[in-house]
């Protein structure tokens, strides 16, 4: 039977992302200054642990940032995203995706190559970033959750963590990134085979749960407006 991860050792050391590695050394410093990011923890009476194991990061997708973004706010794990398979066809981007250990996936039909890579790198000791809407959204508004996200957790026994990217309307603000509570797998799926009506059950979940973040986010951004205009 397949441990639920590789050794210690194998996983600060893992000879595949040493791009990855380097990257995150020689170019995170000028990103981090530039987002200056601050991790806001929902319910910090659970904080402690909650961006520790196994488990996929469910995130909404404002912007083509948002993997630089993520890359950030898990500093110290590495975040294997998933992508659209057209993007490693590109010449430049195809092997960059490579190497960086994004996990293609098909819009029209996902393979069951997808997952088992999936549960590769979490086996390895990474963590999975996905963006259930699929693409950028277009407005404030998020886009219809596909339930893929929820069929790569139940094929990996991972948890899933919710996060919500705020969007930044001026590059002098600092980039803020909400993060909720673990998704607990076996709580929601009964069995190794779940139904349709979980798999939903469990998306809809999920889709509610950045709308709360969503909701958390503009209220914070109002609170802060109203002590602006007190002031002056």
């Amino acid at each position: 039977m397949k441990k639920d991860q590789v050794p210690l050792l194998a996983r600060i050391f893992d000879p595949r992302m040493w791009l990855y590695d380097l990257f995150k050394i020689t170019g995170s410093l000028p990103i981090l200054l530039d987002l200056r990011l601050k991790r806001v923890f929902v319910n910090t009476e659970t904080k402690r642990g909650r961006m520790r194991g196994k488990y996929l990061i469910a995130s909404n997708h404002v912007s083509y940032e948002d993997p630089i973004i993520l890359f950030n706010t898990f500093f110290w794990r590495r975040v294997c995203f998933v992508a659209v398979d057209e993007l490693f066809k590109h010449k430049f981007w195809g092997p960059v995706f490579k190497t960086f250990g994004c996990i293609p996936i098909s819009k029209e039909n996902v393979s069951v190559q997808t997952f088992k890579k999936v549960e590769n790198s979490l086996y390895r000791g990474h963590v999975v970033g996905v963006f259930p809407e699929g693409t950028v959204a277009q407005d404030e508004n998020m886009n219809a959750f596909k339930s893929g996200i929820v069929m790569m957790a139940v094929m990996s026994g991972a948890d899933i963590l919710p996060v919500y990217i705020v969007k930044r309307t001026n590059r002098w603000h600092r980039q803020e990134v909400l993060i909720g509570e673990k998704i607990i797998l076996k709580e929601h799926i009964s069995s190794e085979f779940p139904s349709i009506e979980e798999i939903e059950n469990l998306t809809n979940l999920l889709k509610e749960r950045e709308l709360e973040l969503e909701r958390i986010s503009r209220e914070r951004r109002e609170k802060r407006a109203n002590k602006k205009r007190k002031k002056q």
